[in-house]
C-alpha cells in the first residue's frame, strides 16, 4: 500500500524586499532639508503621498524609523540624523563620479543644461549658443526662475546659469560677472505730465507689474519704497511683452531695463523712456557654475556672452536708448571668478 504523503501547500511568493536606491536617498535628503513632506513634494513635483511612500520604503529597507511622525511637521529621529549624514556623503560622491565622466577629456559633453534669464535668452541667447555648438551633443535651455537661480546649481537642475540672482554664492559655486544695466521707467508716449520724480508719474498713472520673478519684483518694490514712491497697483501681467504693450496703450507705467526693453520693444513711438536719475539702480548678469565641474565650459560660456553683449547687444541699446546706454557696462574677457558678494563690472574699452 502506497503511503499517503501529507498535502503540502506552497507558500505564496513573498513581495520583493525593499532596497535602498539613490532616488530614495535624494527624496529623504530633500524632506530633511525642506523640513516637511509637502515642501519636498513641491520641489520634486510629486504628490505628498508619493514622497511619504518613498520614506516608508527607505525605512523598511534600512529597518529603522527615520522620521518621528508623532509631531508636525515630522522630525528626524536619532538614526534618521545619522542616515542623513551618510545619504549626503553617498549622493555627493555619486555626483562627483557623474561629473567626472561628463566633463572629462576634450570631447563634447553629452548634455548641457543652461538656465538663461528670459530677457537674455530672447535677445542674446541665439548669438551665444551659436559660438558654443561644439561643446555639447545635446542642449536644454530653460528660462524659468527656478532654473536660473543659484539654487538651481546647488540642486543640480542646471549645469550653467546666466542670471541676475543676487543670492550670495556659496563656496562651491563660481560666479563670473558679465554685464550690468540700469533700470529705467517707461510711460506712454502720449503722457504729458511731469517725469522729474517717479511720484509725479505715479500720481497720474497706474503702475504695471509683470512676471512671476520674485527677485525682480522685490527689487523694484524695494526701490520704490526706498525713494518714497507708492504707486497705485491695478495691473499684473505674466510677461514683459504684455506689460510694455499696455504702457504703449496708455494703461499705465512700468520699470524695466534696456535688455527687457529690447526684448519686448513696441514698434513705433508708443513708449517713452525716463531715466531714473534720482537714485539709479542696476542689475548685474553673471555666469555661474559648480566649482570644479567643467570650469573651462563656464569660461567659454562667459566669453561667448561677453562677445555677444559687446558686439551685438550694446550697439542696439546705444541706438534705441542712448541715454540709458551710458549706465550699461560689459565685463572684460579676462575671467574674474568670485564667490559671495559680487562686484560690478565695467564697460569693456572695445565696446565703447
Amino acid at each position: 500500500m502506497t503511503p499517503t504523503l501529507p498535502d503540502r501547500k506552497q507558500n505564496p511568493p513573498s513581495a520583493p524586499a525593499a532596497t535602498v536606491s539613490l532616488r530614495l536617498l535624494e527624496i529623504f535628503m530633500l524632506v530633511a532639508q525642506e523640513g516637511s513632506v509637502s515642501a519636498a513634494a513641491n520641489r520634486l513635483n510629486l504628490t505628498q503621498a508619493a514622497v511619504s511612500q518613498a520614506i516608508t520604503v527607505l525605512e523598511q529597507a534600512l529597518d529603522v524609523k527615520l522620521l518621528d511622525r508623532s509631531v508636525r511637521p515630522p522630525l528626524l529621529t536619532l538614526r534618521g540624523s545619522t542616515a542623513l549624514q551618510y545619504a549626503r556623503e553617498i549622493l555627493a560622491k555619486v555626483h562627483e563620479f557623474e561629473d567626472a565622466m561628463r566633463y572629462s577629456g576634450s570631447g563634447r559633453v553629452p548634455l548641457l543644461r543652461i538656465g538663461m534669464l528670459n530677457s537674455f535668452a530672447s535677445t542674446a541667447g541665439a548669438f551665444v549658443l551659436n559660438q558654443l555648438r561644439d561643446i555639447a551633443a545635446e542642449w536644454t535651455v530653460a528660462s524659468g526662475f527656478r532654473e536660473t537661480c543659484i539654487q538651481a546649481l546647488l540642486d543640480r537642475q542646471s549645469d550653467v546659469i546666466i542670471t541676475t540672482d543676487e543670492t550670495p554664492a556659496p563656496s562651491e559655486i563660481e560666479v563670473f560677472p558679465i554685464f550690468s544695466e540700469p533700470f529705467v521707467a517707461v510711460v506712454p508716449a502720449s503722457f504729458d505730465g511731469k517725469t522729474e520724480r517717479l511720484q509725479d508719474i505715479a500720481d497720474k498713472l497706474d503702475f504695471i507689474h509683470y512676471g512671476h520673478d520674485s527677485h525682480m519684483g522685490s527689487k523694484i518694490t524695494n526701490y520704490l519704497k526706498k525713494i518714497g514712491t507708492v504707486p497705485a497697483r491695478r495691473y499684473q501681467f505674466d510677461t514683459t511683452d504684455a506689460a510694455l504693450h499696455m504702457v504703449a496703450g496708455g494703461f499705465g507705467w512700468a520699470i524695466v531695463t534696456p535688455l527687457i526693453y529690447l526684448k519686448s520693444r513696441v514698434e513705433g513711438s508708443g513708449v517713452r523712456v525716463v531715466p531714473l536719475t534720482r537714485l539709479p539702480i542696476h542689475r548685474t548678469f553673471i555666469v555661474g557654475m559648480r566649482r570644479g565641474e567643467g570650469s573651462d565650459i563656464a569660461q567659454r560660456v562667459r566669453t561667448a556672452a561677453i562677445i555677444t553683449l559687446r558686439d551685438v547687444i550694446l550697439p542696439q541699446i546705444e541706438a534705441v536708448l542712448p541715454e540709458a546706454s551710458k549706465g550699461v557696462s560689459v565685463a572684460e574677457i579676462e575671467p574674474k571668478a568670485s564667490t559671495g558678494k559680487r562686484k560690478g563690472s565695467r564697460r569693456d574699452s572695445a565696446g565703447s
